[in-house]
């Protein structure tokens, strides 16, 4: 990432120090055309780190899933949702199903099929693949940008996905979501959530973060919900876990 942030001051003089939307530093800085998830596809070596940086990020902050700071009154399943197989919880662009791990040893009491969903390419260098078995946890091969294959499962989780787009490729996402849920189904997203005014230290490095390698960004809580407009889904709740970093699950439902 280093050679990127040494590009920020040679590419914003290029767009006149606006907000980029397509091309980013990481393009100048790396001399290619491909947005950088793309380019990673071609380079394993960098996405294997990046992966790896994924999973290890917050390390020692406390899970989402863990300490009642979230409620989980949405992923429970009826009786009758667990006779039917029905799917409690798909993590779409869950890389190495870190937060479906989690999910599953923290709340053992919580019942049903949880689903993992990466790239392909992803799921080729997957190392953990034991320790999903055991936990009852499915990894499979989805392209986020497609429509979502899993129909109606209780909840559709989206952790750091829609910050890495902008606002036209993440409503494509969302729609790709919106289309497979069942009218009690419920789609969260696990994103920052920017203040208008005052953001910390690490709210405001994670914006650069988004701008300098994907020319993307975080958003308040007023943009969440026109996106989610925008998709056909209403945002109901959002439960901030970690105040630092404004860490927030937003939870909507099919308008």
């Amino acid at each position: 990432m280093t050679p990127a942030y040494n590009a920020i001051p040679k590419f914003l003089a290029t767009t006149t120090y606006r907000n980029p939307s397509t091309k980013a530093p990481f393009n100048l800085a790396y001399n290619t055309d491909q947005p950088v998830f793309e380019w990673r596809k071609h380079n394993p070596e960098n996405a294997e780190a990046g992966q790896a940086f994924m999973a290890a990020q917050r390390t020692g902050q406390q899970s989402v899933w863990d300490g009642n700071k979230v409620p989980l009154t949405d992923l429970r399943l009826s009786d009758e949702d667990l006779d039917a197989g029905r799917v409690l919880l798909v993590d779409v662009g869950g890389g190495f199903g870190h937060q479906c791990i989690d999910l599953r040893k923290l709340n053992p009491h919580l019942k049903g099929r949880m689903i993992t969903q990466d790239l392909s390419f992803v799921h080729d260098m997957r190392r953990n693949a034991d320790e999903l078995l055991e936990l009852d946890i499915e990894p499979t091969a989805h392209d986020f940008m497609q429509p979502q294959p899993v129909r109606g499962a209780k909840a559709y989780y989206l952790r750091n996905v829609i910050h890495n787009w902008n606002d036209a490729a993440s409503e494509l996402i969302l729609k790709q979501v919106r289309g497979a849920m069942a009218e009690d189904s419920v789609l969260i997203v696990d994103d920052v959530v920017m203040p208008r005014v005052g953001a910390s230290w690490k709210q405001a490095s994670m914006d650069i973060a988004m701008m300098t390698m994907l020319a993307a960004m975080e958003r308040t809580e007023e943009q969440f919900r026109l996106l989610l407009l925008s998709a056909g889904l209403r945002l109901r709740d959002v439960w901030t876990y970690d105040d630092e970093y404004g860490d927030s699950l937003l939870v909507a439902v099919p308008v």
